[in-house]
């Protein structure tokens, strides 16, 4: 059965679906893109594996068992499971024993695919449990149903598809937790204590002597629930407010450093270089209001 064919009869009735696609020289430079995309029912003993290989794998199971190695971890794969690595390093998947396996794997690559990946790795094990299967499922289907055109077009459509599969993925953590109610609380309670008060001197103990909390604690919840430790997350609520005023305000350097709760004008200069790319001059210069009466 061909591709085309597979896509016009619907997915997932046992039959395997290969598919292999190589990017226009734009798709290449500029966007995601699949190298392979396939469905599959392992039936039998299967292994495969792969190293030095300039690709990405994300494996999606639908039903049955499989089994990962993967930087000398085994990794049980169970249904709605899903597996994002990195196929430069060696990787092994393989059935599970004598159980069957079905499963959608997407190879990719392509523009900051790297950047994706080393922020998903920061955060998650290789294998994560999807709660809400069928958002990742609805956008694999649509990305087997969509290879049968090979236009500029398609390949936009495919990249944003793989971008928000990706985007899922990043955010699953912080949609799923695991903290209770009360933790959580205490972290949106600190939260807003940033955004609202960044001005003054804070540190991670004085957070933690405030909210009445162990600071090992604190910055471990915090850093799962938003993804960034407290200092972090202050220092870029400070940054972004030091933005504005420098495009909306005459205000010296000096004085809106010292503003955003960070009085040393060279760390000041430093910090906002580090996260904006640029000096504060250097910003005001290119941003500044210049509209004159």
């Amino acid at each position: 059965m061909t591709t085309d064919q597979k896509n016009n009869v619907g997915l997932w009735n046992g039959d395997p679906v290969v598919i292999v696609r190589t990017p226009s020289a734009f798709a290449k430079q500029s966007l995601l893109y699949i190298q392979e995309l396939g469905y599959f029912q392992k039936t039998s003993a299967f292994t495969m594996e792969r190293k030095e290989l300039a690709s990405f794998l994300l494996v999606f199971t639908l039903s049955g068992k499989g089994e990962l190695l993967y930087r000398g971890k085994k990794y049980i794969i169970k249904p709605q499971d899903l597996f994002f690595i990195n196929c430069e390093e060696y990787v092994q998947y393989s059935t599970s024993g004598h159980e069957s396996w079905e499963y959608i794997s997407l190879y990719l690559y392509g523009n900051l695919i790297e950047n994706f990946y080393e922020q998903f790795a920061k955060h998650n094990k290789p294998v994560i449990s999807m709660h809400n299967p069928h958002i990742i499922l609805d956008k694999l289907h649509a990305l087997i149903c969509g290879q049968s055109d090979r236009s500029l077009s398609a390949e936009l459509l495919t990249s944003r598809l793989i971008g928000e599969i990706l985007m899922c993925i990043l955010q699953h953590p912080y949609d799923h937790p695991h903290v209770n109610a009360e933790t959580l609380s205490e972290v949106r309670r600190v939260q807003q204590y940033l955004d609202q008060s960044y001005c003054e001197r804070i540190t991670l103990d004085s957070l933690a002597d405030m909210f009445e909390l162990n600071k090992f604690n604190l910055a471990k919840n915090f850093k799962k629930q938003i993804g960034f430790s407290p200092i972090d997350y202050l220092i870029n609520v400070r940054i972004t407010a030091a933005q504005s005023w420098l495009k909306t305000s005459d205000m010296s350097i000096v004085d809106i450093a010292r503003y955003v709760g960070i009085p040393n004008t060279s760390h000041f200069i430093n910090l906002f270089k580090e996260h904006v790319g640029e000096t504060p001059h250097s910003f005001r210069k290119k941003w500044g209001n210049r509209s004159k009466l």
